[in-house]
Formats: structure tokens, C-alpha cells, sequence
């Protein structure tokens, strides 16, 4: 039986990823899939070793190296929107800072990195998701669904990336 429901996890976490909600105003923002794409690289490697997502320099540095092979000209790489919004895909979740509580729940957007550094202590991920993500079968199996919905145009950069990023 736990099987099933792990796959059935696998599943909805796949759906997830396939309809993160991104902006179009540009063409496809590539800010969501790319800071996925990252915290699950964090945690491959296991700098990101508990389900607390800091807006760390690891995490801005990494973003930003993702973002160099995918990232869009169109857009700013700014990690702090994405690092915000992502809450309206369901399986991201922002812990506030101490008094800070109303910013998050309310439906103010925050806009600027200091804005949202001042907000947020750290972001977390479903715990279903985040065991998934330990397990290298899951997490190639979600990175291959986030790349070939988010990037399925760019699959040299992917190569590109990932011999920079160290896959084996």
C-alpha cells in the first residue's frame, strides 16, 4: 500500500510542476520552474538538509546559476517574486517572520528582495514532496517533468547545466 501512495504522490507533485501558475505578460516566466529546479538541487546535494528554505546565498547563488543556462532575456532573475508566489502553487508554504504574520495571509504582494527578506524567515515544501525529493529516483522523476514542460527548447543548456551541476 505504500507504494501506491507514493506513487500517487509522485503523481500529484508531477501535475504540480506541469501547471505552476507563471506569468505570460513577457512570454513564460521561468522564475517558478528554475527555483523549483533549484531547492531540489539544494537538496540533492544536501545543503538544503531539513525543510526550512532560507532566501540564503546559496539558494540566490544557485538560482542565478540555473538561471544563467534557462533563464529567459525577456525577464530579470530576481529570486525574491517566485520565492513569494510560489505559495499559490500548494505546496509551498512561507513561515514569517515574527509580527509579520498579516503580510503573508493578506493579499498585499510583495515586490522587492528586502521586502520580502524582512517578511519571510523561510519557505517550506510539503513534507510528502520534501521525502520524495530525498530519494534520487523521485527527484529525477520530477526534474524530468519540470524540464521537459519549462524547458523542453532548451534541452543543451539542461546538458550544459547539468555537467556544470555535477550529475553522474
Amino acid at each position: 500500500m505504500a507504494t501506491f501512495d507514493h506513487l500517487d504522490q509522485l503523481q500529484y507533485y508531477s501535475i504540480r510542476f506541469s501547471r505552476l501558475r507563471v506569468d505570460r505578460a513577457h512570454g513564460i516566466a521561468p522564475h517558478k520552474p528554475i527555483l523549483v529546479l533549484t531547492v531540489i538541487e539544494l537538496i540533492r546535494t544536501g545543503t538544503i538538509k531539513r525543510n526550512q528554505i532560507f532566501l540564503s546565498s546559496n539558494l540566490i547563488e544557485t538560482f542565478l546559476q540555473v538561471w544563467s543556462y534557462l533563464g529567459s532575456e525577456r525577464h530579470n532573475p530576481d529570486i525574491s517574486r517566485p520565492y513569494f508566489h510560489l505559495q499559490g502553487d500548494k505546496f509551498w508554504h512561507l513561515t514569517p517572520n515574527p509580527g509579520i504574520r498579516k503580510i503573508i495571509t493578506s493579499k498585499i504582494k510583495l515586490k522587492t528582495f528586502q521586502e520580502v527578506k524582512q517578511a519571510v524567515k523561510y519557505a517550506q515544501i510539503d513534507d510528502a514532496l520534501f521525502e520524495l525529493l530525498q530519494e534520487p529516483a523521485s527527484r529525477v522523476s520530477l526534474t524530468t517533468i519540470l524540464i521537459h514542460r519549462w524547458f523542453y527548447n532548451k534541452l543543451d543548456q539542461v546538458e550544459q547545466l547539468i555537467q556544470v551541476l555535477g550529475h553522474h
